[in-house]
């Protein structure tokens, strides 16, 4: 009698389950996709396959590791996974959610190859309006189309990073839009958890904001049509340091944080029928801005914030940089890309003579071939050159006396894989 009670109350807990089972699928569209992702390549210095900045060159006296030895790589780990859930409508919206991530690993603190969130954002769509919340793409200032083959080339122009944020977009007309919102203003994803930089500090969030144009009146290529638009991030920055005159206490500066860009998509020759064979786009963007460490905007290793001047006061330079893409289709499957980016930072004669390991100036060559094989496999080859200028000469990662050069170059070929499901 007992074991007839208990598995009678098992059924009742199970079916109130299965219930809220059925009801949320029946409810919810939910789509799975991704791609497998396979990388091989070769690079002139010993560094790995993402390498944002290249070593000093050895000189007769220093001898600098990096600059003495090559580097072979592979890897899996940009393969990626995602959802797309679109669910009931709110307030006259329609609503959805995307969520992905991949297994590279680098900004949760776990090797290469462990799970890391890539984007987890939410979508309210009017017909004139969008509000946008959670980590998604920067929705200003970055490329609309940076075709390389490893996912990290060109980081280093403000090619985009993800960022909680919250946006709001007005479409005025089809081809009229402007967004404000607010995005993390320091560094989220290296470990520190938004708490213990000056950008967190400050108490202000980051805002952004742009206006933007697009049309498909001069015709387009793909998704690619006719597309300008400025926009921009301001922030601050509450850098603290023990007090000279009372070192029980601490004393503050606070330095703005901004950037602004313009971003562009031109179809100089339009794709003809949904078909792509012979079509050009150029594509790119210009920025200006100051104090861009708090976020990377330019990648590891090229994002530089503030530093000390010598009465103990914190400041920053201002840095200003383009990147420009060139994308040919020579058929409707296969296109040829040339890519450039350029990177220069205002130190103060000063701040190059006492900050010699900080990087001055950065430049891009990049060319490659992307071939769709059918509507689930792509390779892609590429050949990369990195050029890099250090504010002064300095010791870097080697053995000898003396300094090693002030600047440093690597090249990089790569073939790359990809499986789409």
């Amino acid at each position: 009698m007992k074991k007839l009670v208990l598995l009678m109350l098992a059924v009742f807990l199970v079916i109130p389950a299965l219930s809220n089972a059925g009801s949320m699928t029946s409810r919810y569209d939910v789509t799975f996709g991704g791609y497998v992702k396979y990388d091989v390549g070769w690079n002139s210095q010993n560094n790995h396959s993402d390498a944002y900045i290249a070593a000093r060159k050895s000189s007769s006296q220093r001898a600098i590791l990096a600059d003495e030895y090559s580097n072979t790589f592979q890897n899996a780990g940009e393969t990626r996974f995602n959802f797309l859930i679109k669910g009931p409508d709110l307030w006259g919206a329609k609503t959805s959610a995307f969520i992905e991530g991949d297994f590279r690993g680098v900004t949760t603190g776990n090797q290469y190859g462990g799970f890391q969130l890539r984007h987890a954002f939410m979508k309210m769509n009017w017909n004139s309006a969008e509000l946008m919340m959670g980590q998604n793409w920067q929705q200003w200032g970055m490329p609309y189309y940076v075709p390389a083959v490893g996912i990290t080339d060109f980081s280093q122009y403000l090619k985009g990073i993800r960022t909680p944020q919250m946006a709001f977009r007005y479409f005025f007309t089809k081809e009229f839009s402007t967004m404000v919102g607010i995005t993390s203003a320091t560094e989220w994803s290296d470990g520190t958890r938004q708490f213990n930089d000056g950008y967190a500090r400050s108490n202000w969030p980051g805002l952004q904001g742009e206006i933007a144009y697009w049309t498909d009146r001069c015709g387009k290529i793909g998704p690619h049509n006719l597309k300008f638009a400025i926009g921009g991030y301001y922030g601050r920055d509450k850098e603290a340091y023990v007090d000279p005159l009372n070192a029980a206490n601490y004393k503050d500066d606070t330095i703005n944080a901004w950037v602004t860009a313009f971003r562009y998509s031109v179809p100089i020759i339009p794709e003809k029928q949904g078909n792509k064979a012979m079509s050009l786009l150029l594509n790119g963007n210009f920025f200006y801005g100051q104090n861009v460490g708090g976020n990377n905007w330019l990648a590891p290793g090229q994002s530089f914030g503030a530093y000390t001047r010598p009465g103990g006061d914190y400041t920053a330079p201002t840095v200003f940089g383009l990147y420009s893409g060139l994308s040919w289709w020579i058929t409707d499957k296969l296109q040829a890309n040339g890519m450039y980016g350029y990177l220069k930072y205002n130190y103060s004669s000063w701040a190059r003579a006492n900050n010699r390991d900080l990087g001055n100036m950065a430049q891009t060559y990049a060319v490659n071939l992307l071939w769709d094989a059918n509507q689930a496999i792509r390779f892609g080859l590429q050949w990369m050159t990195q050029f890099n200028g250090y504010n002064g000469v300095g010791a870097g990662t080697g053995t000898g006396a003396g300094f090693a050069e002030r600047t440093g170059s690597i090249d990089t070929y790569r073939l790359g894989v990809w499986y789409f499901f």
